[in-house]
């Protein structure tokens, strides 16, 4: 499946770090229609831009990943959810799934494989 057209959301608390996956992610074909810096903005920033997928960090300031994550999962207007951290910890990424992640990535994952996320939670939506 094609990653054209596919709208992102990235949540990201490192403005550095959100240029780049914007970047990255624009250059694979996919559409940013908004970023955030914490998980209080990307739930707003979700339920207007209604983006296909969101890709959240774990931990940002104000709300969390997980807790935003739970809460755009449970919205009337849901989409999935690609968490990415810094952490491995199973029991933050298990955190992550239950709170209604389509799936938990660690933050030095290739872009091939987060593209791979981005459109199997694209597809399963």
């Amino acid at each position: 499946m094609s990653s054209e057209g596919i709208k992102i959301l990235i949540a990201e608390d490192n403005a550095l770090l959100r240029g780049v996956l914007r970047d990255a992610l624009e250059e694979a074909g996919m559409d940013v229609v908004g970023e955030a810096s914490d998980g209080a903005e990307a739930i707003v920033s979700a339920e207007r831009a209604l983006p296909d997928v969101v890709v959240m960090d774990m931990r940002m300031p104000n709300v969390d990943g997980i807790e935003a994550t739970e809460q755009i999962a449970a919205a009337e207007w849901a989409m999935p959810v690609v968490v990415l951290s810094a952490y491995d910890e199973p029991q933050m990424i298990e955190a992550a799934l239950n709170a209604g992640a389509a799936s938990c990535l660690k933050k030095g994952v290739g872009l091939d494989e987060l593209i791979d996320a981005i459109r199997a939670a694209h597809t399963a939506r």
